[in-house]
C-alpha cells in the first residue's frame, strides 16, 4: 500500500519579537501537526483500500463489481500523535453467504483500531507505565500534561490486562536461567476483598553470582511458596543446587531447599529477630539484650569480613577456623541464654545457626552465596512505595496485574521493553517506509534586510 499527502504549513513571526525555542516548540505542538497528519495519512489509506475493491471513484461499469461502496461512518481514536476522528468508508461484499457479515471498513484490511477501544495501545501502554509509579487518578492527571489520557477507570482496567499478560509472558523468559542463588521474601497489602484483610504479596528473585546480575522469576499473590518452587524447577529457573537466600521464614526454606540446597540466612536480620526474641521472652533489661545482640552481631559480621578477606587469596584454613570459632561462641550464647531462661532467643539461635555460616562453608567449595538478601527487600520497597499507602485497598486481581508491571520494569527492564514491544506489534515498523520533503519559503524579511 502507498500513500502520499500534501502539506503546506505556514508560521508568521511579528517582526519585532524574540520568540524563544520552548514556546516556538509548544506552538508547532498545539496546532495538533502530528494528528493531522495521521488522520490525513489513515484516510488516504482508506480510500487507495476501496478503490482497489470497488473501481475508481464513478468509474463506468462500477455497478457490476462485488464490492460496492455503502457511505462512510466516524470512528474516533486517541494515540500519543492527539485525538483523531477518521472518515472511513464502508463497503457491502455483495457475494457474502448470509450468515457472514457483508459490511466491512476496507481500510481495517491494513490498520488494526484495536477492537472497539477508543484508546489505542500505544496511549494505553504510555497510562499504564505511569501507573507503576502513581495512582491511577494521579497517572490521568500527570499525563494530561502532555496528551490526551484514559480515565483513571480506564487506566486500571489495562493495567488488568497488561499485568495478566505480561504474568504469562514471564515465565518464557526466565526458562532456563538457571540461577545459582534464589533470594525469596514477602509483604502484605491491605485488601479490599470480603475473603481476607490483607493479601500476601510473595516476590522471586534468581542471582547470577559470577555475573553479578539479578532476575524477577515469580511474582504471586497469596500463593503457595510450594508451588512457586515447583513452578520454577518445571521451567529450570533455577539450578539443583542453587544456595536459596531468606529471612526467618519457615515456608520458604521448607519450599526451596532440599537435600541439595542449603539456606542462607539473611545476615541483617539476625540482630532483629534476635533482639525481638530476647524483649519476648522478658528475662533480660534493655541494656543487656542490646549487649547481647552486639556481641552476636560482630560475630556473624566478623565471619563475613573474613571470607571477603580470605577467599579471593584461597585462604581456606582461615575461614575453617573463623566458622569454628563463630559456630562455638554462638553455641556458647545460646547455651548461657537458655540457662537463664532466655528459651526463644536460644531456640532461635540454635535452629538458624547452620544457615548463619552457609555462605562460608560454602566459600570453601569455591561458590560465592549472597549474605543478604537486600536485592528481593529493595523489591519489597517498590511494592510499598506504590502499593503500601494507608488508603489503598486492592483486590487480589488488581494488586498482581500492577505488582508484575511495576516489578518486571524494576527487576528486568529488558524483558518489560521486550513485552510492550510485542504487545504493540512494534516489528511491524519494519514493513513501513517513508519519505519526507521539506522546503521552506521565508514569508517575511527580517527590518535589517528590508533597510539594507
Amino acid at each position: 500500500m502507498h500513500a502520499e499527502i500534501n502539506v503546506r504549513f505556514e508560521l508568521s513571526i511579528d517582526d519585532d519579537k524574540t520568540i524563544p525555542l520552548a514556546v516556538l516548540a509548544e506552538f508547532v505542538t498545539d496546532q495538533n501537526v502530528e494528528s493531522v497528519l495521521l488522520e490525513e495519512l489513515v484516510e488516504s489509506l482508506d480510500a487507495a483500500r476501496v478503490e482497489a475493491l470497488c473501481g475508481e471513484k464513478y468509474a463506468h461499469g462500477n455497478g457490476d463489481q462485488r464490492f460496492q461502496r455503502r457511505g462512510t461512518d466516524p470512528r474516533t481514536a486517541v494515540t500519543t500523535a492527539g485525538e483523531h476522528e477518521f472518515d472511513l468508508h464502508y463497503v457491502e461484499d455483495t457475494a457474502a453467504d448470509h450468515d457472514e457479515t457483508s459490511y466491512l471498513r476496507p481500510v481495517e484490511g491494513v490498520i488494526d483500531f484495536d477492537g472497539q477501544n477508543r484508546y489505542q495501545q500505544d496511549i494505553a501502554a504510555k497510562s499504564v507505565d505511569l501507573a507503576t509509579t502513581l495512582s491511577y487518578r494521579d497517572a490521568a492527571d500527570h499525563g494530561d500534561g502532555f496528551v490526551s489520557m484514559p480515565s483513571p477507570d480506564t487506566i486500571n482496567r489495562r493495567a488488568k490486562e497488561y499485568g495478566s499478560k505480561l504474568k504469562q509472558f514471564l515465565p518464557d523468559c526466565v526458562a532456563g536461567t538457571d540461577a545459582d542463588a534464589i533470594i525469596a521474601d514477602g509483604t502484605k497489602c491491605h485488601s479490599q476483598d470480603e475473603d481476607r484483610s490483607y493479601h500476601s504479596v510473595q516476590a522471586t528473585l534468581g542471582e547470577d553470582t559470577a555475573e553479578d546480575s539479578r532476575s524477577l522469576l515469580d511474582l504471586s499473590i497469596n500463593a503457595d511458596w510450594d508451588e512457586t518452587a515447583a513452578a520454577l524447577d518445571d521451567i529450570d529457573a533455577v539450578t539443583d543446587d542453587a544456595a536459596v537466600v531468606s529471612d526467618a521464614d519457615d515456608s520458604i526454606v521448607t519450599a526451596f531447599t532440599d537435600e541439595s540446597r542449603e539456606h542462607q540466612l539473611d545476615l541483617v536480620h539476625v540482630g532483629r529477630t534476635l533482639g525481638y526474641n530476647l524483649w519476648d521472652d522478658g528475662v533480660f533489661s534493655l541494656e543487656r539484650r542490646t549487649e547481647i545482640v552486639t556481641e552476636v552481631i560482630d560475630e556473624v559480621f566478623h565471619l563475613k569480613n573474613s571470607v571477603a578477606k580470605h577467599r579471593p587469596e584461597e585462604e581456606f584454613a582461615a575461614i575453617r577456623e573463623r566458622i569454628a570459632r563463630t559456630t562455638k561462641r554462638i553455641e556458647k550464647t545460646a547455651w548461657q541464654l537458655s540457662q537463664f531462661g532466655s528459651r526463644k532467643a536460644a531456640g532461635y539461635l540454635r535452629r538458624w545457626l547452620p544457615s548463619i555460616v552457609t555462605f562460608a562453608e560454602q566459600a570453601l567449595e569455591g561458590f560465592e552465596v549472597p549474605w543478604t538478601s537486600n536485592p528481593v527487600e529493595r523489591a519489597m520497597g517498590e511494592v510499598a512505595k506504590r502499593c503500601k499507602n494507608q488508603w489503598m485497598r486492592w483486590t487480589e486481581a488488581g494488586l498482581e496485574a500492577l505488582l508484575q508491571l511495576r516489578l518486571v520494569k524494576y527487576a528486568n527492564p529488558g524483558h518489560y521493553r521486550t513485552f510492550f514491544d510485542e504487545l504493540l506489534n512494534r516489528s511491524t515498523k519494519t514493513t513501513m517506509s517513508c519519505d519526507l520533503t521539506v522546503a521552506s519559503c521565508p514569508l517575511f524579511r527580517s527590518r535589517y534586510e528590508q533597510i539594507r
